[in-house]
């Protein structure tokens, strides 16, 4: 089973929207380029199906990053949630931050919580700004901090 802590979490998060906004903003730049060459050339007919070719498929892929984009920033709301849940948990039971971890990189009803070598089942209320844990026990005792073995 795989846990994460805290700084594999902070780090990820962070990694993935640089590469997001990166993205988009060359896609955006392709657009531009392609239009401004069509605008150009526009009295050679020739070229104003490849530029309205190029036009609708740069639209489309903006799209579908801007739709990564908004599942990405879900996302890191969700690991922000998660962040201050663990840092919660940390102040609560009385551990370091660094001995907290959980199976999950974002923030849910029934995700586990490592800490002190006992795992808990974590029980989230309706808006999730309370939570309690029930002791549980995993079935494969071969934990995995961050994916590695």
């Amino acid at each position: 089973m795989d846990f994460y802590n805290l700084d594999y979490i902070v780090s990820h998060q962070s990694a993935d929207s640089a590469v997001r906004v990166v993205m988009i903003l060359v896609l955006l730049l392709a657009g531009v380029i392609s239009n401004v060459l069509y605008l150009r050339g526009r009295m050679r007919t020739r070229w104003r199906d490849a530029g309205i070719g190029a036009l609708v498929l740069s639209l489309v892929l903006v799209g579908v990053q801007v739709e990564q984009y908004l599942q990405v920033s879900d996302q890191m709301s969700q690991s922000q949630l998660l962040v201050s849940f663990i840092e919660g948990v940390a102040v609560d039971q009385g551990v370091s931050v660094d001995e907290v971890l959980v199976n999950s990189t974002s923030l849910r009803d029934g995700i586990i919580v490592r800490f002190n070598e006992e795992d808990y089942l974590v029980h989230l209320n309706d808006d999730d700004n309370s939570y309690t844990l029930e002791r549980t026990h995993i079935i494969d005792h071969n934990v995995y901090v961050n994916g590695r073995r």
